[in-house]
């Protein structure tokens, strides 16, 4: 074997180092896969393709969930929008359940009681409702404001005396008959409508991924714009995570795994075990009604198992 051939050999033997995860490693990618599962938008580490999680985030689009609250809103295809913190750190995010802060007058998540601003310009300055705001499927931010309130006379308005009369009813009753009740004045309120800005998305590439905690990304270099950036108003992502091919690989790590790499390693084993059965996922996951009402902010079932599971609980 000459020079060269040993060189690749040996540069192949370091690439594999570097991508190959050991199976503690892969286990933790897995339990952070699990604890996520019901985090809207989480974008998971495991290869569905390779069977097997190499660390590497997939951006793939998870299912989308309609909620009819308008300013939930999910994204269609690639792209993540911007937010900033205090501090004015940007971060790149799918996470679509949007708030309205009254005071700032703009438009924030929240994330682990940190709010995260986006960075669009502010709303008037009026107390506006949450039903008041509508983001277009083009990313446009929509607000409607009531103008000063206009009143329609109508000369022909009876007064309280003229528009009811007595009359006698049974056993001697006095009854009030409304004669004319359509007569009253009627005030109407004249709305604008008005743009506020537009919210951009950006193209990420895994590759230039700095730092996710499952909510929120920082990127190593400033991402492109996308052209034709496309929403989903009053809907939320869902995770992309395969629930049932996370615990299948679980198992098949545990099992390459001695006792002093992971606690309570039988016990780990029964309780994947039972969460892949379907009644347990069903009942105990997801209630009574999960084929009605899947909502996975009502999923607590799952969190109260998971932390049984991590390496080294004892």
């Amino acid at each position: 074997m000459n020079k060269k051939s040993v060189l690749k050999l040996i540069l192949l033997f370091l690439c594999i180092g570097i991508y190959c995860l050991s199976p503690e490693e892969e286990y933790d990618f897995l339990i952070k896969d699990l604890y996520n599962y019901s985090t809207y938008a989480y974008k998971r580490t495991f290869d569905v393709d390779a069977d097997k999680t190499d660390g590497i985030i997939n951006l793939s689009q998870g299912c989308i969930q309609t909620t009819d609250f308008n300013l939930d809103i999910a994204i269609q295809g690639d792209g993540f929008f911007t937010v900033k913190d205090e501090k004015g750190n940007i971060y790149y995010t799918r996470y679509g359940k949007l708030r309205y802060d009254h005071e700032s007058c703009s438009l924030y998540i929240l994330v682990n009681n940190s709010k995260y601003f986006l960075d669009l310009k502010p709303f008037p300055k009026y107390p506006l409702m949450s039903d008041e705001i509508h983001i277009h499927r083009n990313g446009s931010v929509e607000c409607i404001i009531p103008e000063e309130s206009s009143y329609e006379n109508d000369d022909r308005t009876k007064s309280i005396s003229e528009m009811f009369e007595l009359r006698n009813g049974l056993n001697g009753k006095r009854i009030i008959d409304n004669k004319e009740f359509n007569e009253i004045t009627v005030e109407k309120k004249k709305e604008k409508k008005e743009i506020i800005d537009k919210i951009p998305l950006y193209n990420i590439d895994e590759s230039n991924i700095d730092s996710y905690d499952g909510y929120l990304i920082k990127t190593k270099l400033p991402p492109k714009t996308i052209d034709n950036p496309h929403f989903i108003p009053g809907a939320l992502e869902l995770s992309n995570v395969y629930l049932d091919k996370v615990l299948i690989r679980m198992l098949f790590v545990i099992e390459k795994l001695d006792d002093n790499q992971i606690k309570q390693k039988e016990t780990k084993k029964y309780l994947i075990q039972k969460m892949l059965d379907p009644n347990f996922i069903r009942v105990i996951l997801f209630g009574y009604f999960y084929e009605e009402h899947p909502n996975l902010d009502d999923i607590s079932g799952l969190k109260e198992y998971v932390h049984f599971l991590e390496r080294s609980y004892e």
